[in-house]
């Protein structure tokens, strides 16, 4: 992910990937959905988060010390009795400082029980945690809804990215969706920015961080730490 106006690296998002010998690379399609179904969901996104907290100490070693790790979470962690204690425990085991880790949500988290997540989400802000509204624009959420929402971020889905490169900027409403989540004090990022084309357009329409493929495809930790000394 990079400021869009300083163009500098703002973090980078924790992927979950699989490879099984004999077998190969399995879709986190695939296996994210055989998680949740046997639910273990949960631990996965534990051992996900403690690897964020490993890399984060890593940046830190080499100096970036500004870098935001961003995390899916699952409505199933979400609504767990020890979901908190446990992200808590991880935080201050790794030493982990304010501000550097962000957890995503998507809409449809919210669908049967935004009372009992947007109160949880007060109590990961509380303990310095970023909260970012993922695929914003393509579930159900309104402008209305979001300013009642814990959340810092807002990222625009890829759908309407896409559009920029495909309609005329009158017909697009990125714009639009940026200006009123600033209104409310929000963040906004982009995602799936594959073109220099979509990159002007949301420059021009002061969208906070863009995030895709004209920046960086999937690397691993290394990969991405290398990259990171390279282009800053």
């Amino acid at each position: 992910m990079i400021y869009k106006q300083t163009n500098k690296v703002a973090g980078f998002e924790a992927l979950a990937r699989l490879h099984v010998e004999n077998i190969g690379h399995i879709s986190p399609i695939e296996f994210i959905e055989i998680a949740e179904r046997k639910l273990l969901i949960a631990d996965l996104g534990m051992v996900i988060l403690n690897e964020a907290c490993t890399f984060i100490q890593e940046l830190h070693s080499q100096g970036f010390k500004d870098i935001t790790i961003a995390i899916n979470i699952s409505i199933i962690q979400l609504l767990r009795d020890d979901f908190i204690d446990n992200v808590q425990q991880i935080i201050q085991t790794n030493h982990i400082p304010m501000g550097t880790i962000e957890f995503e949500i998507t809409e449809t988290v919210l669908l049967k029980n935004f009372d009992i997540i947007n109160k949880k989400l007060e109590t990961l802000a509380s303990m310095g945690i970023l909260i970012a509204l993922d695929d914003f624009g393509t579930g159900f959420s309104s402008f209305a809804r979001l300013s009642e929402l814990q959340i810092n971020t807002v990222k625009i889905d890829k759908f309407f990215i896409d559009k920029i490169t495909s309609h005329e900027e009158t017909q697009l409403i990125t714009a639009d969706i940026i200006s009123m989540s600033h209104k409310l004090g929000l963040n906004v990022v982009a995602e799936g920015v594959e073109t220099n084309e979509q990159n002007d357009y949301l420059k021009r329409h002061a969208c906070d961080i863009i995030q895709g493929y004209l920046i960086s495809k999937p690397r691993s930790k290394q990969e991405s730490l290398a990259f990171l000394i390279h282009y800053q």
